[in-house]
């Protein structure tokens, strides 16, 4: 039985891939397996895999987005501890040894780790980023608080994912269903602890049309989950008061000062691109 897994969901996005792959083959961790779900992509990503020898195992299906891709590379190994990281991601070689060893084998506890951009140049990453690391702060990760982890750099017990029925696959977006994993996690007992030491550097390269696409997603993500939440009578809060956006917006200069004012009307866009998508999501069948 293998101590640990990497499970990748990837669509896509070969060059990605083999850069996520070049950092998690040499982990430092003993006893390890990566799991790459190639979530049908036009042209199959199993050669980019195979460069990496027999540590990596290359997983096709039709494509069902990356909830169902996680779910399917996690039911495909008999690890015993899960982490989970994107194709463009690309974790430092300590990430995973980190995880464990914070993990300690408490069988309710979910692991989250520290991401950075990888991009600094790129102005509409650098935002995302600040975004997610706005939300961190606001909900004192480092303190226990945090109602969720991105799924791009967290850990867990395989009967503990197992038990909460992994990801919910009918999110058909990537967008909030990390958000829902990590607030069933809590609901269910369990806590969330921030490992600020297991890094990830994230190289999602966007352009201006891409950054709206994504923070529009977010926002159809966030309708779906408020749905799913009222489904399950879930008695959560499902809106932040208002001084939360404005704290949002005026982050990047609290975090960064002066070097943070470029990002301050990136960072008001977002809100508008989420709006936009959560009333497109309510007036659809989502």
């Amino acid at each position: 039985m293998t101590d640990a897994a990497i499970i990748v969901p990837s669509y896509n996005r070969p060059d990605q891939l083999r850069g996520c792959l070049e950092s998690l083959v040499v982990q430092d961790a003993p006893d390890f397996s990566i799991v790459v779900v190639d979530d049908g992509s036009p042209t199959p990503l199993a050669p980019v895999c195979a460069v990496f020898g027999d540590r990596v195992t290359c997983i096709r299906q039709d494509n069902a987005g990356p909830a169902s891709a996680r779910n399917r590379g996690a039911a495909s190994t008999t690890a015993r501890f899960l982490t989970f990281t994107d194709d463009d991601c690309r974790p430092r070689p300590d990430w995973l040894r980190r995880l464990v060893d914070a993990h300690a084998g408490a069988p309710n506890r979910l692991v989250g780790g520290h991401v950075v951009n990888g991009l600094p140049d790129d102005i509409y990453a650098a935002t995302s980023q600040a975004l997610c690391d706005y939300l961190y702060d606001r909900f004192d990760a480092e303190g226990g608080q945090m109602p969720f982890f991105t799924s791009n750099n967290i850990g867990c017990a395989r009967d503990a994912f197992d038990k909460l029925g992994g990801f919910d696959e009918t999110f058909p977006l990537a967008a909030a269903e990390d958000r829902d994993f990590g607030l069933r996690w809590r609901e269910s007992g369990g806590d969330l602890a921030f490992v600020g030491s297991a890094v990830v550097d994230h190289y999602h390269q966007m352009t201006f049309r891409k950054f709206w696409r994504q923070h529009r997603n977010y926002g159809a993500g966030a309708r779906h989950l408020h749905k799913v939440m009222e489904e399950r009578g879930s008695d959560l809060p499902r809106r932040e008061p208002l001084s939360f956006y404005l704290d949002l917006v005026v982050w990047p200069v609290r975090a960064e000062g002066l070097r943070g004012v470029p990002k301050l009307p990136l960072m008001a866009l977002t809100q508008m691109a989420m709006i936009r998508g959560y009333a497109a999501a309510k007036g659809s069948a989502i």
